[in-house]
Order: structure tokens, then C-alpha cells, then sequence
């Protein structure tokens, strides 16, 4: 269990049930912030029943704010780890073939049989920790600015809905999707820098949506060229998708993920303004470190509403549509 008291000294009240989560309930059942957030750890939100999760989430945000806790560091210890996120989002063929991957390191496979252990389980968990990460971010979103206190990248003011800033990235040809990711898009970018140690570091990634991120990889490390052994070591969202986020966008119900970054200059539990920089796009994991895997950002689109990934040219019109709405505030 994942045990939030401080004063390990003090008991925390009892649970008491979950007639206080519905709408005719005036009060709290005595229960502290500490406990509240507790019943949301992966051990124990599967206890909240489906029908009241969103209610309880909304009460537990009400009672972070009003209890002075500061709300971004209260987001960041009630969102799971990136693994999870992920074992919630795949689906069980996915799972099974993480139990079962050749060609990549050690620690790689172990990570990957890590997440396949945990999928039933979180996948179950999904509406609720939805339900959570809608509630944060309608608490976050009243303590955070309308605009990002800066934009560190130069020509911002130049963004226009895009995942990079104008021509610097192109779609794949439509008779090319056929031959790639059915539920994701590979988009290739322009402006790469070539670093040493078959690094790359290209253009800014934009987030192409307002949302909470879920999960930030920004440590990711293998050498993929070099040897099987060695294509992981360790970091990042997974082996395969190296450094990069998950927003989850409660307006859409959809979680977007971006992978293979150079950086990360988000963190989980933060909240993320549609056109605001996620970071540089790169070449970590192993999918893309590998000879001729670069130059490109893989993004995925998981849509909550219908359970299942969008396909890949679902996903170009999501970005074809992004760009032609006009931005919700202009870069400064």
C-alpha cells in the first residue's frame, strides 16, 4: 500500500464506505487529505466503486485545495509511474508479446515483462484514474497561469497548431502507412542536429492539446548501435519509446503520447497548455537509435471514450485539424 501519512506516529482515521462519495453527501466522513489521496494508490482505487469514482476524485481535489496542500506536488504522488500508465493504455495482444520480446537487452525484457504483469490489472483501473486525472486538472487549472511563464523557444510567436513550428516536419505518403504503424504515426522532421554518439536533437515537439501530463521520461540510456546487450540500460517511458511524455487531455478524453525525444522539459503532474513545448525531438529508444530509425517523432493517440487506439490516418487528421484551429493564446 502506498502509505501518504507523515506522522507514521498518528493513525489515520478509518475508511468508513463510500456514501460520501454520492451527490447527496455533505460531508467528508471524517476522513484526512492523506487518507483520501491513499484510496487512490493502485492498491486501493479499484475499492472505489466505478460509479462514484469520478465524484470521489472531484471531493479528494476540493479537499487538497481547500486544505492548503500544494496541488502540483499532490498530482505528482497521486499519478502512478510510467509503467503503469503504460500497462493501463495497451492492449492484451500487446501484453502478450512484451512477455515474449528477443532482440533487445536484459533490462529491457524485464521491463517490458514488468509492464505485460501489471496491464490486467490497470487496465481495469482506467476509468477511474481517468476519472483522478480529469479532477487534477480542472484543480490545477485554477492556480496555473493561462500562459506558460516563458517560452524558452526562440520564434515561438511562429507556432500555428502543429507538433513542430511551421515546415519543420512532413507526414508520411499515404501509400507509405500501409508499411508502418497502423495505431501510430511516424511524422519526420527537419532541422536534426547530429550529435556525437549517434545522438540526435531536433526541432521543439508541441503539444497539440490542453491536458495533465501523466508521464515524463527524460533519462533514458542504451546503445542500441553497439551491441543487442546493450541497447538498454535504463530510463525513459519504455526501452522501445525512450524519452518523452503522455498527456492525458480530459476535454477529449484522449491520452496523446510522444516518444523518441531528445528531452523532456515537462513534468507529471503538470499542466499543459495546447501549442506549449514538450521538448526537443530525438532518437532515444531502441526503435529509433537503430541504424536508420531517426529523424522522426512517433505519436500515438489513445481515445478513453472507445477504449482503442487511433489509427494512423485518424491520427493525421487529428493533427491536420489541430493546426487549422486558431491557437487559444498567441505565443509571446
Amino acid at each position: 500500500m502506498l502509505v501518504l501519512n507523515p506522522y507514521p506516529d498518528i493513525p489515520l482515521p478509518s475508511r468508513g464506505d463510500f456514501s460520501s462519495c454520492s451527490p447527496d453527501s455533505q460531508s467528508n466522513n471524517g476522513l484526512d487529505v492523506f487518507s483520501e489521496m491513499d484510496r487512490f494508490s493502485p492498491e486501493e482505487i479499484g475499492k472505489i466503486p466505478p460509479e462514484f469514482a469520478r465524484q470521489s476524485a472531484e471531493t479528494l481535489a476540493a479537499h487538497i485545495s481547500s486544505s492548503g496542500f500544494d496541488p502540483a506536488m499532490s498530482a505528482k504522488m497521486l499519478i502512478p509511474s510510467a509503467g503503469r500508465i503504460l500497462a493501463m493504455l495497451i492492449d492484451d495482444r500487446d501484453s502478450e508479446e512484451y512477455q515474449d520480446l528477443s532482440g533487445i537487452s536484459y533490462p529491457a525484457e524485464l521491463e517490458y515483462r514488468r509492464i505485460a504483469s501489471m496491464h490486467e490489472e490497470m487496465a481495469s483501473l482506467r476509468s477511474r484514474y481517468s476519472a483522478l486525472f480529469s479532477a487534477l486538472y480542472s484543480m490545477l487549472h485554477e492556480v496555473t497561469p493561462p500562459d506558460p511563464s516563458s517560452w524558452i523557444e526562440p520564434n515561438a510567436s511562429a507556432w500555428s497548431g502543429d507538433v513542430t513550428l511551421p515546415r519543420l516536419f512532413s507526414f508520411p505518403q499515404p501509400r507509405d502507412l500501409d508499411y508502418s504503424h497502423t495505431f501510430a504515426l511516424d511524422i519526420f522532421l527537419r532541422g536534426v542536429e547530429y550529435l556525437s554518439g549517434d545522438v540526435q536533437r531536433g526541432p521543439f515537439i508541441h503539444s497539440i492539446s490542453d491536458g495533465i501530463v501523466v508521464a515524463a521520461g527524460i533519462d533514458w540510456l542504451g546503445y542500441p548501435r553497439k551491441s543487442q546487450e546493450f541497447s538498454f540500460l535504463h530510463g525513459g517511458i519504455s526501452p522501445k519509446s525512450g524519452n518523452g511524455a503522455i498527456i492525458y487531455s480530459p476535454s477529449d478524453n484522449r491520452y496523446y503520447l510522444y516518444f523518441h525525444l531528445y528531452d523532456v522539459i515537462l513534468e507529471k503532474g503538470q499542466i499543459v497548455r495546447r501549442g506549449q513545448p514538450i521538448g526537443h525531438s530525438g532518437n532515444s529508444g531502441i526503435n529509433a537509435r537503430k541504424k536508420g530509425g531517426g529523424d522522426h517523432l512517433h505519436i500515438e493517440i489513445f481515445d478513453a471514450s472507445r477504449e482503442k487506439y487511433l489509427r494512423n490516418t485518424d491520427i493525421i487528421a487529428v493533427l491536420r485539424a489541430s493546426a487549422k484551429r486558431v491557437p487559444v493564446f498567441p505565443p509571446q
